[in-house]
């Protein structure tokens, strides 16, 4: 996620407005003589005042306005900010209407991101001198740093009209805007700033990132790369330009055609093999070699090679974004999913268990670890994570469905059931209900009596009623029909399965089963070629079609009489 920098702040070191002659020579109260109670006398030569031989105390000597700033001025420039702090809070003291003074004051408190204590001396300096450009810009700062996003703009708009030829304050527009939720007045700003400082890396990437956010990936790509352009060297840039390499790169995924370079079309090609996912890839390399040592960069890389199927790469960087970030639980988890879809369960397992040593209620984390115990046929310890998880969230419908599925797998149908059950009676949205009572219905329909079947009709139609049109509801209302011996019942739900869901191989499947119960061999057959049209792995429905059409050939019989041309 690409991150703003500070917005600009002017600062000069040379005195902007200078400091009144008066200012610059009043001195501080202790550092005027101390009246003696001895009258003084005085010298007819020198005409000055003579001390008297009992000596009198004397204090330090004395510092001016234009020294404390100066000394405040140097002091910056150091980095010592809260020594410098001190000398501009004394120069004030001596002088409270100096609007210079009160402009570094807020400044040295915008720079530490201390909002609040700079608000009052920029808006006091703003008093005294109005149009000062400068502490308008950074009382903008201030107003965006106290999240007053409103009075931000008004006080970068008021610098835009008191400087139109300054980037500056249509940058921080841009990104004030932004923050807003107004998208495409952050862009317009983002343009106007880029148009006056039209080699600025810093607003070119903003732009490229605001445009992004608005959808025009390819002027977002023109932006950044203007950037990287411009500073070739900037991590950050390079970051961003990968991240818009990124999106286009999912944005393309949706199309299955890429051309080859003899100008014919292949389709279906694996992401890491696609020009997009290639330029995200190489952008994204770039950007971890700029800063080998940043945690974002390499999570990112991490993240778009496991998008890519590129596991073995992606686990390798992932763990050396561990080793940048070991406390980070986002990485492990990540480096759990790579691993386990690798084929790797066993390292899968250890990661998600270094994750919840961190996060202990991790939901991702157990997730994951629950669902390679699954794997690995540990059906007891799934059933344990998948309980954890079901009692921290009980509107986790993934975590009940899984620990169904878990007890089930041990052998305790009866477990599974009741998990179901228990999940329908906490209710929720109509789409997790539904789920819940087509995975009830299965339960139901396996157990085949009469009293089960009937349940399994009544999960099945509520769950129709609950998630209309769906495929797996509506074939399972065909199965029970089907072993209800109503067939006319069972083609027309397994007819509406299929229209719901062309692709749904089963649905075909049982509509051939049902056309062949019924005697309609030809239909039958169209059905078992359709399911494996849409599924060439179905076993089953290639059982099914081999049968019939050996069952369905003619017979032939051999001729009879005397062949021409014997006796």
């Amino acid at each position: 996620m690409m991150h703003f920098s500070l917005k600009r702040c002017l600062l000069a070191f040379t005195l902007l407005i200078p400091i009144s002659p008066a200012a610059a020579q009043a001195t501080t109260p202790q550092d005027k003589s101390v009246k003696q109670d001895t009258p003084t006398k005085t010298d007819p030569k020198q005409d000055k005042p003579v001390k008297e031989d009992t000596p009198t105390k004397q204090e330090a000597p004395t510092l001016t306005v234009r020294e404390r700033f100066d000394q405040g001025v140097a002091l910056y420039k150091q980095k010592k900010y809260a020594e410098a702090l001190t000398e501009f809070e004394a120069a004030h003291r001596l002088a409270p209407e100096e609007s210079n003074v009160l402009f570094w004051i807020g400044f040295i408190n915008l720079q530490q991101q201390k909002y609040q204590e700079a608000l009052k001396p920029l808006q006091e300096a703003i008093r005294l001198k109005p149009g000062a450009a400068e502490a308008h810009l950074n009382l903008g700062n201030v107003y965006d740093g106290l999240k007053d996003y409103a009075m931000a703009v008004q006080e970068f708009s008021a610098v835009a009209k008191m400087q139109p030829g300054s980037a500056d304050p249509y940058y921080n527009l841009g990104s004030v805007y932004y923050k807003m939720g107004k998208i495409g007045d952050s862009v317009a700003a983002y343009r106007k700033a880029a148009a006056l400082a039209p080699n600025d890396a810093l607003i070119q990437d903003s732009l490229g990132f605001a445009l992004q956010a608005s959808g025009n990936l390819s002027a977002a790509l023109v932006a950044c790369r203007r950037a990287n352009t411009i500073d070739p060297n900037n991590a950050a840039f390079a970051l961003n330009l990968a991240l818009v390499q990124v999106a286009m790169a999912r944005k393309t995924t949706t199309s299955t055609i890429s051309s080859s370079p003899d100008g014919t079309s292949k389709t279906n090609l694996p992401k890491d093999a696609r020009p997009e996912w290639i330029g995200a890839r190489v952008a994204l390399a770039r950007a971890v070699q700029l800063a080998p040592g940043d945690y974002t960069a390499r999570e990112t890389y991490a993240e778009a090679l496991y998008e890519m199927g590129r596991d073995v790469d992606a686990v390798n960087q992932f763990q050396k974004a561990i080793e940048i970030a070991p406390k980070q639980v986002k990485p492990l988890i990540n480096l759990g999913h790579a691993q386990g879809r690798a084929g790797r369960l066993a390292a899968a397992g250890t990661s998600y268990a270094k994750a919840l040593a961190i996060d202990p209620n991790n939901v991702d984390a157990l997730h994951g670890l629950g669902f390679v115990q699954f794997r690995q046929g540990k059906y007891d310890e799934s059933v344990g994570t998948y309980t954890q998880l079901v009692k921290q969230n009980p509107g986790d419908i993934r975590a009940w469905t899984n620990l169904s599925a878990a007890q089930d797998k041990k052998g305790d149908e009866l477990a599974a059931v009741t998990t179901l059950e228990t999940a329908l009676k906490l209710g929720g949205k109509s789409s997790q209900t539904a789920a819940f009572r087509r995975l009830l219905g299965a339960y139901y329909y396996r157990r085949g009596d009469a009293d089960h079947l009937a349940k399994a009709y009544d999960q099945y139609s509520r769950s129709l009623t609950e998630a209309p049109d769906n495929a797996d509801a509506l074939n399972g209302l065909g199965l029970v029909a089907q072993k209800q011996k109503k067939l006319d019942d069972a083609l027309s739900s397994f007819l509406k399965a299929v229209a719901v869901s062309p692709k749904f191989s089963d649905g075909w499947n049982n509509l051939g089963v049902v056309y062949e119960t019924k005697g309609d061999i030809s239909s039958a057959l169209v059905s078992y070629r359709k399911a494996i049209q849409t599924d060439p792995n179905n076993a089953l429905a290639k059982r099914n079609l081999d049968r019939l059409e050996k069952r369905a050939k003619p017979s032939i019989v051999p001729p009879t009489g005397t062949p021409p041309g014997t006796k």
